[in-house]
């Protein structure tokens, strides 16, 4: 699939099984509660698809309307979770068409801005190729994840805040 045409779609509560055997997260559940997200109307759960294949999903993430759960963070929408899966299929410009997708669905929301954390060096350098500012605001992206004799585990990993204007601006580390 090294030419892949991307579009997104909402997940839908037929989709849930068919991702937990595409990307397993065990007893966590997150499919499940990204959707859950979804259904309360505080996010969008999209799927990547590539039109060559429909049927196969080949990437995730979650657009948070509501912005990052971190408070020090400035407001503005978030894509959380972006993943493209399985790992043979990243680095073939899927994350890149997918980002651009959600910043076209946030611009059509009326959003001037899209967020998103990094923790990875990698990514990182990507998201200042496309446009994104490193806002040079630390904070800690926690979550939960339980495991298989369902014991809950906290995580909270540092991650840098990144920024994108989508409405043609510019946004400058420490004038945000």
């Amino acid at each position: 699939m090294q030419n892949c045409d991307v579009f997104l779609r909402p997940c839908t509560g037929a989709d849930l099984a068919v991702l937990e055997a595409w990307a397993p997260t065990g007893n966590s559940r997150t499919h499940a509660m990204r959707f859950s997200h979804q259904e309360a109307g505080t996010s969008t759960y999209y799927l990547a698809a590539c039109r060559q294949e429909p049927g196969a999903i080949v990437g995730t993430c979650e657009l948070r309307w509501d912005g990052c759960a971190a408070s020090e963070v400035p407001r503005c929408p978030e894509a959380n979770g972006l993943q493209v899966w399985p790992p043979v299929l990243q680095s073939h410009g899927i994350g890149t068409q997918m980002l651009g997708l959600l910043e076209h669905g946030a611009r059509e929301r009326g959003h001037h801005t899209l967020g998103l954390g990094v923790g990875d060096p990698r990514p990182k350098r990507l998201y200042l190729r496309l446009g994104y500012v490193d806002t040079g605001q630390d904070y800690l992206d926690r979550y939960t994840w339980i495991d298989e004799h369902h014991e809950e585990h906290h995580v909270a990993d540092r991650a840098r805040w990144m920024m994108k204007p989508l409405t043609g601006g510019r946004l400058e580390a420490g004038r945000l």
